[in-house]
């Protein structure tokens, strides 16, 4: 018989038997296991609890230790190998060994056993082997459920292969430990732990700014000079002591001149030098005084004090903390606006928070999606799905039988009719055709897949085909039956394809009723296919269902990563930045990051345009008042550099003489006197934002009756800031640039995204069918297991490299990744995995457009490609099935002893993996009786009665009359 249908029919549960045994009970080791699951530190309390257990002398190791034990074990070993294939022959075995106990009369053995299957689960391999208890636990729950009289043969496999039930306080002890981890936050709180960190740095950034200017804001007058235990005000180290008359002249009246006097000790030129960068300046008392409340304690914060700190210390403390600051400000400015522009329920208080620092993103945000993995452990709590048979479908073409009425011809006595057909065919193709014979095998197998509605997940590469939750025999006859009536329409057409010839085919179908004078009637019947179905099973699993995002998303990211061109670039963010928004903050970012090139940077804040003035008498020392005195009057104009204003002016004037004396400054439209004792002051003032040039002019005079000057040097500084037009022309000009810069970026994005696709195209094309099966099968693999385990396999390189830079494998790290690895390998029937594609939005939303615009041909593939998520239904190795419920519960695997421990129930013989890997070893089992169904044909059969045919309804079946003379 021939296979046309492979398919996995779960088991109903029974509500009678339970699904599996449960070893919670009541016993004092299972009081002592519950308080150690309840102190801080379960896994290590429970297994010492465990291990006690073992020392004292409860544990059960032999079958001996209790009553009947040999023979329950042995009945065991009878259910479990086959040989007893009925409800009856089970309880007829069960009574045999038992006689006439009660579940009550093994009730402190069966209360033994689960504490020693306890007690071998918790010391994982450690301690002595569970083996016999486990037996003497399903051995009991299946003579509980006999003798209580219910359930099915069906309903006993899981007691007998299902992962047994633990106790409540033992469930995920990892899981409660890995709760002491934070769960991820949420979109609303991660934005508002950013605000609060920004508006904490933009407040210590104010702060800090604020103590800056305390610092430098004073003039000599509020700064004194500490050196050498010495300390004096800061301006006498620049001018003497204020006298009518400059103390380095003196006029001498008996001889009539003007003479040097002695000033004493030079002021010298190395405290000067130190003052000028203020490393031996502090501040004066008031000073201090003035200094705020904010700069006081930014200052105390720092670890230092006003009072005794030099300028220069206090000065490059707060600038490197004011630095700091400033980048840490614009880096959490940067993170904000990425979110931002993720959040949208965000947007307005970032956007009120930033203010002046914000800036929009160079790049659009890559950041990934909050993904909800709560809670975060090591392995994942993951329920089976329940206990489930494969099945397959054979059958064998058993009769033709006649159907529906093909044709008639009615011939006249003395007529002859003669029918000719010609068909004439001419195809020309120079493109490639790809052509596929529909079997009746995959005909049933796509129709149990998509068209029978009874599926929930298919097979993946050599699996076992869709999986059902209803009963093998129905499903298989809907199944059949879907075929049958999909495949009942008819068509003789005969077709011809040729390339670059012509085919022609001539056919004459002759009646010749010349000789008789009757009429005769041709009647012409389809003939159909009768065939014989049988279902067959090929045994029982344990079946886990999981849930995986994206399952092809590493291949896609391959895919867009072809050998020999460079990582695609982030795909640039639109650059939306009105032009009046930049500034001296955000404009290099922006340049820099859209890689704009000729950006000039912006105006200087200000500009220094200085005029100087000064003279000296033809003969200072002279008693001539016309010799000794200097008198000036001066103007000109002085040029505003082009796109800037004065904004403000300082003047500085030093001189020597005799009495007081007037200077008059002219600077724009203002006018600056200049009376009495001024050496060496400052004097500033504003503006009228001139621009292009102004007049500057000086007016130094006597009083005509006494000397008056002798030298005089006036240093004018015009300070000017760029205009507003300055501003706005640079600003046009720097957006033009960038703006460009930014279409350049998209357009090199967009060529390289169109490269990457159609490489990827040309390598999708040139994948085979079993190779995209195969690349199917192992991103499944690697998802569910990603899943299982919860980690991404980063931790699992076993090479070094030597000084060749060869690799070379690292025994110990093999030796310590092999059991972890063979487990996995071995756990999960791979070869039998069941998989349902879920559509492209139940995955990021980055990746959706590019999923519907897909274009694979293959249906599966491309399902694979574009999904959201999938669903994995996983087969679990007879005999695995604790290891398995263990890992799902605790995160350990068995050791490498216990799986290669041969006959064992972990053991994988190379037999058994040859056959995973096509070979079809498993038993048959018949399950039920064997049906009919019809499939159309092409053939034709010719009545010899010339009767039409005739159906009647016959036992709720309509059959054709017999022709008498077929």
């Amino acid at each position: 018989m021939d296979r046309i249908l492979n398919f996995v029919a779960l088991r109903p549960p029974s509500q009678d038997v339970p699904s599996s045994p449960a070893l919670a009970d009541s016993s004092d080791f299972q009081e002592e296991l519950a308080a150690a699951a309840a102190s801080p530190n379960p896994p290590d309390e429970t297994a010492a609890a465990a291990l006690s257990f073992v020392d004292g002398g409860g544990f059960l190791a032999n079958a001996e230790d209790v009553s009947l034990g040999v023979e329950l074990v042995a009945l065991y070993e009878r259910l479990t190998d086959g040989s007893l294939h009925t409800i009856e022959d089970i309880e007829e075995e069960v009574r045999e060994v038992v006689g006439d106990s009660q579940p009550s009369d093994f009730a402190e053995d069966s209360i033994r056993a689960k504490d020693s299957v306890l007690a071998g689960y918790l010391l994982e391999g450690s301690g002595p082997s569970a083996a016999t208890a486990l037996k003497l636990v399903r051995v009991y729950a299946v003579i509980e459920a006999m003798l209580a009289g219910g359930g099915s043969i069906d309903d006993l496999d899981p007691i007998l292969r299902a992962p047994l039930v633990l106790p409540d306080y033992l469930l995920g002890l990892n899981e409660r430990a890995a709760s002491d981890v934070a769960p991820p936050q949420s979109p609303d709180e991660t934005a508002t732990a950013l605000i609060k960190k920004f508006t904490a740095a933009r407040e210590r950034y104010s702060r800090l700014s604020e103590t800056l200017a305390h610092i430098i804001n004073h003039d000599e007058d509020e700064l004194v000079l500490s050196e050498l235990g010495e300390q004096r005000p800061l301006a006498s180290l620049y001018r003497t002591a204020p006298t009518a008359v400059d103390s380095r002249y003196a006029f001498s009246e008996r001889d009539n001149k003007i003479k040097v006097l002695d000033v004493g000790e030079s002021s010298g030129s190395s405290p000067l030098r130190r003052a000028a960068s203020r490393a031996n300046v502090i501040f004066s008392d008031t000073a201090v005084q003035l200094l705020s409340e904010p700069a006081r304690e930014t200052l105390h914060s720092l670890g230092l004090n006003p009072s005794i700190a030099t300028v220069k210390e206090m000065y490059g403390r707060v600038m490197s903390d004011y630095d700091q600051a400033a980048n840490t400000l614009r880096e959490l400015s940067f993170e904000l606006g990425g979110f931002a522009a993720l959040n949208d329920p965000n947007k307005h208080r970032i956007d009120e928070v930033l203010g002046q620092w914000r800036v929009d993103p160079i790049d659009e945000p890559t950041a990934a999606e909050p993904i909800a993995t709560a809670p975060p452990v090591s392995f994942a709590p993951i329920k089976p799905l329940g206990i489930a048979d494969f099945y397959l479908v054979r059958t064998h073409i058993s009769r033709y039988e006649r159907g529906e009425v093909a044709s008639l011809e009615n011939i006249l006595g003395g007529e002859k009719l003669t029918h000719t057909s010609r068909q004439l065919s001419e195809t020309e193709t120079t493109d490639t055709t790809d052509s596929e014979q529909t079997s009746l095998q995959s005909l049933a197998q796509s129709t149990a897949e998509q068209d029978s509605g009874k599926t929930t997940a298919q097979s993946i590469g050599a699996g076992r085909g869709p999986l059902t939750s209803d009963g093998p025999e129905s499903f298989s006859k809907a199944v059949t039956d879907q075929v049958a009536s999909s495949s009942s329409n008819r068509n003789r057409k005969v077709s011809v394809v040729r390339r670059l010839q012509r085919n022609e085919e001539s056919m004459e179908h002759v009646f010749d009723n010349t000789d008789e004078e009757d009429t005769r009637f041709g009647v012409y019947q389809w003939l159909d296919k009768v065939y014989q179905a049988q279902v067959f099973n090929y045994g029982s699993r344990l079946l886990y269902d999981i849930i995986i995002p994206e399952p092809a998303a590493l291949f896609r990211e391959a895919l867009s990563r072809p050998r020999g061109q460079a990582v695609l670039p982030p795909r640039p963010a639109k650059f939306v930045v009105p032009a009046d928004k930049l500034n001296l903050f955000n404009w290099s970012y922006y340049a820099t990051g859209h890689q704009a090139v000729g950006v000039d940077a912006p105006p200087q804040a200000q500009i220094i345009v200085a005029e100087n003035f000064g003279g000296k008498a033809p003969d200072p020392f002279s008693s001539e008042l016309n010799a000794n005195t200097l008198e000036i009057g001066e103007s000109r104009t002085t040029r505003i550099p082009k796109g800037y204003k004065a904004t403000e002016y300082r003047l500085v004037a030093e001189a020597s003489g005799w009495t007081p004396f007037v200077l008059r400054a002219i600077i724009g439209s203002k006018t600056v006197a200049i009376d009495g004792n001024w050496g060496g002051k400052v004097f500033s003032g504003r503006l009228n934002d001139e621009v292009e040039m102004m007049p500057v002019g000086l007016i130094a005079d006597g009083n005509g009756q006494s000397a008056s000057i002798s030298t005089l040097s006036v240093g004018i500084e015009i300070i000017c800031e760029p205009t507003d037009e300055a501003i706005s022309a640079w600003q046009t000009k720097t957006h033009s640039l960038i703006l460009a810069a930014n279409q350049r970026r998209f357009a090199d994005y967009e060529e390289r995204v169109a490269n990457r696709d159609a490489t990827a195209r040309l390598q999708l094309q040139s994948l085979s069918s079993e190779r995209k099966a195969a690349i199917m099968l192992n991103e499944l693999k690697r998802t569910t297991l990603a899943v299982l385990t919860n980690q991404n396999f980063s931790t699992f390189n076993a090479n070094r490299v030597d000084g060749f830079g060869f690799p070379y494998p690292d025994a110990a790290a093999a030796t310590a990744l092999s059991p972890y690895i063979r487990f996995f390998e071995q756990a999960v029937e791979w070869q039998h995995l069941e998989c349902a594609f879920f559509p492209y939005f139940w995955g990021s939303r980055t990746s959706w457009v590019n999923k519907i615009l897909n274009s694979e041909t293959n249906p599966l593939f491309s399902a694979f490609l574009n999904s959201g998520a999938a669903r994995v239904v996983l087969p679990i190795r007879l005999g695995y099935e604790p290891a398995v419920e263990r890992f799902l519960n605790t995160g350990k695997t068995p050791t490498t002893d216990e799986m290669l421990d041969v006959g064992g129930p972990l053991w994988v013989s190379l037999i058994t993996q040859l056959r995973d890997q096509g070979a079809e070893g498993d038993s048959e089992t018949a399950v039920g009786e064997p049906w009919e169904f019809r499939l159309a044909s092409d053939l034709v059969r010719a009545r010899r009665d010339g009767l039409l045919p005739k159906w009647k309804l016959t036992a709720g079946e309509w059959v054709e009359e017999p022709d008498p003379n077929s």
